[in-house]
């Protein structure tokens, strides 16, 4: 599929946006008016790996320091992305 029409959009399913390769062009007549991105899960295993490696890291960081060296960039992303963050986040509902 090359692109999807606005008409086409409202009718698609979430599990047909699912199964779309890629980013994919939303339309009205021929002016591209949206990009529609299909979101995909992610691997455990890999998404295990990455958080194992990013707690490994933070633990030879100084928080102040860091705290320190952003303040020159204003207001930067207060979210809490511990390990325990980033479960509760992408745990799957019960």
């Amino acid at each position: 599929m090359t692109h999807i029409s606005i008409r086409d959009l409202q009718k698609i399913s979430g599990e047909a946006i699912g199964a779309l390769p890629g980013p994919t062009p939303v339309k009205s007549g021929e002016r591209t008016v949206g990009l529609l991105i299909p979101l995909k899960s992610a691997d455990p295993d890999r998404l295990a790996a990455v958080l194992r490696r990013a707690e490994k890291l933070a633990k030879g960081r100084d928080a102040a320091a860091d705290d320190a060296a952003l303040v020159g960039f204003g207001d930067v992303d207060p979210v809490d992305w511990s390990v325990a963050a980033v479960k509760a986040l992408t745990g799957k509902p019960k």
